[in-house]
């Protein structure tokens, strides 16, 4: 069984775990109804560690990458971060990761547990160019760190003037100098941390106490995928996934519409000039849980309007929220639209909604 890299960690604050993307990872520490207050109104922390990572190294890497995702990577100077997505020739998702730029190799983030589909994609795309991908997954911590508190935390640990939408804030803990890196994929404010795993438990304890002082706390897995579904945020396999393109997923703060060609931008670039895209994600709010797993069909008067593709039990709403692909007529619309989600031979009642504003960083 596969766990995270500092399992013991979580095991001593109290976590409760539950086997999940093939990793044992927190599901909460106590209370998922306080774990997403806080998360809502204060500050807390996730272990993501589970994420994929990739390392890419050699002098053609940045132009490889410009060349076959969505984001324009010329731009990405040395500590910066930035969103892009992976796309075939037809312009279905890949894969969608945060790239960060070091100044001799890239790390890059993926939304898949197991980066080796995306690894593979990447191989076969390098001929003769100067190009190393690895999988180094184990070798470093993923954190976020998310609330409205979250500025005074990092002015905090930086010791330094944060201002509201700073891209990157570098913290040194003694000899170990590590970036905070903005994340606007939430509808509350969010920051990564990426760390070596060497040296993640020492930082991991001195971000824990420094996170309990300001009233902070941890947050797991249950409180977060209602956050996630909350914010409109794309989940690998549920939502991201070759049947889907970047347009229906809402994930444009990713595309760059004025960069060079890369694989699958004629087929992204066509639905955009032509307003040809077919449906968009949006947030459902059920009366009750589905039973079994999805994907469902939701329904506007008995028509199949499109396919509920995730969901988890909301406790501060008491309902249950989801994800779901709508078709397009029925996607725009500023009020909530009346839905049915057809769960075996029954029907819940849901209402659709438009996800809040996410702004991916775009060059």
């Amino acid at each position: 069984m596969n766990k995270l890299v500092l399992h013991d960690f979580h095991e001593e604050l109290g976590a409760r775990f539950i086997l999940r993307y093939e990793k044992l990872i927190p599901d909460d520490y106590g209370s998922v109804t306080d774990e997403l207050h806080t998360a809502l109104n204060s500050l807390s922390m996730i272990d993501h560690s589970y994420f994929g990572k990739l390392m890419l190294t050699g002098s053609d890497s940045l132009d490889l990458l410009n060349r076959i995702s969505t984001n324009d990577m010329t731009q990405l100077i040395v500590g910066s971060v930035c969103d892009t997505v992976f796309t075939t020739p037809k312009g279905r998702i890949v894969d969608y990761v945060r790239v960060i730029r070091y100044d001799d190799h890239l790390i890059l983030v993926t939304r898949s547990i197991d980066p080796s589909g995306l690894m593979d994609w990447i191989n076969r795309f390098i001929f003769l160019e100067d190009v190393k991908v690895e999988n180094v997954s184990d070798d470093f911590l993923w954190l976020t760190v998310m609330g409205p508190e979250i500025l005074r935390f990092l002015r905090t640990v930086s010791g330094q003037r944060v201002a509201d939408k700073d891209e990157q804030i570098w913290i040194r803990k003694g000899t170990i100098h590590f970036p905070a890196l903005l994340n606007r994929n939430y509808m509350v404010p969010a920051y990564n941390f990426c760390l070596p795993a060497n040296v993640s438990l020492e930082i991991l304890v001195w971000l824990a106490s420094q996170l309990e002082q300001l009233g902070g706390r941890f947050m797991g897995d249950g409180a977060f995928q209602v956050l996630r579904l909350r914010s409109g945020t794309p989940a690998w396999g549920s939502e991201l996934n070759e049947s889907y393109n970047p347009h229906e997923a809402r994930l444009l703060g990713a595309v760059s519409f004025t960069k060079e060609c890369y694989t699958g931008q004629e087929v992204i670039a066509r639905l955009d000039t032509y307003d040809k895209v077919q449906r968009y994600l949006m947030v459902l709010t059920m009366a009750e849980r589905p039973e079994g797993e999805p994907p469902f069909e939701i329904l506007y008067d008995s028509e199949v309007i499109g396919t509920l593709t995730s969901f988890a039990d909301d406790p501060l709403s008491m309902k249950c929220i989801g994800l779901g692909y709508i078709r397009k007529h029925y996607a725009v619309a500023e009020l909530e639209t009346p839905v049915d989600v057809r769960c075996a031979d029954r029907l819940i009642s849901a209402t659709l909604s438009i996800p809040p504003p996410s702004e991916p960083i775009q060059f």
